[in-house]
């Protein structure tokens, strides 16, 4: 029987530590390249885990407010940053060679910035206030396809719809912690804790938009009725 090699190294960080994230491994492949490490002075770092050069500080960010939740996604061909939510706006930027890393910040904010693949330099900031509390950030799985659920004081899914990543809200409750969930009954959910409950859901009708519309009334509606087969409906 042989015994492995366990690889050492440290760095001495200016901060405590407040989270941490690994980056995915790439196709071809044995280990990761990037380690992020935010910190409670109100930084990101991104360190090498290559064996040249590991630990070593390779690019450093400032942000708003201390990094509470750190989650790297995939990189995307051709991928355009588009944020929908009640308020709308885009936000579009082409990186075929490049990671994303997101960052929930204490203050609210998610935080995403581009990490250049063979350099590990941050570029092309991005950020969103999603609400009262520090965003955690899950990686789970929607439609086959790895996506980021963001739990803040409403859970948020950062997901890709037809080559464009969409960051919509969900209709829920507040949530503290979740993972992607299958069972025989439930081929591809979401199991969280909402207080003292444990919730399994499911995740539907991606890619679409809630459109508003105001319809002048005579009087003050009593009861609302939807009609199943005509999709709509009528008050009393």
């Amino acid at each position: 029987m042989t015994g492995q090699l366990m690889e050492v190294e440290k760095n001495e960080m200016s901060g405590d530590v407040a989270c941490l994230d690994i980056a995915p491994i790439p196709e071809g492949k044995q280990r990761s390249r990037f380690l992020a490490v935010g910190s409670y002075d109100n930084t990101i770092w991104i360190l090498s885990l290559d064996p040249e050069d590991c630990m070593q500080v390779l690019s450093l960010q400032s942000v708003s407010s201390p990094p509470e939740s750190l989650l790297f996604q995939k990189p995307i061909l051709h991928l355009f940053l588009e944020v929908q939510a009640s308020s709308g706006g885009e936000d579009g930027a082409d990186h075929p060679a490049s990671l994303f890393l997101n960052a929930g910040l204490q203050s609210g904010v998610l935080f995403r910035t581009v990490v250049d693949m063979v350099t590990g330099q941050l570029s092309d900031a991005r950020s969103r206030f999603l609400g009262l509390r520090a965003p955690k950030l899950f990686s789970i799985l929607v439609r086959g396809r790895r996506a980021m659920l963001c739990l803040s004081s409403r859970p948020w899914l950062g997901y890709v719809h037809q080559g464009h990543f969409l960051l919509t809200p969900l209709s829920y409750e507040t949530l503290e912690y979740t993972a992607s969930f299958s069972s025989d009954q439930c081929a591809e959910g979401v199991v969280a804790v909402a207080g003292d409950a444990l919730r399994v859901f499911t995740i539907e009708r991606l890619g679409e938009t809630f459109n508003e519309t105001a319809i002048p009334l005579r009087y003050t509606p009593r009861k609302f009725v939807f009609h199943p087969k005509k999709e709509t409906s009528g008050n009393d």
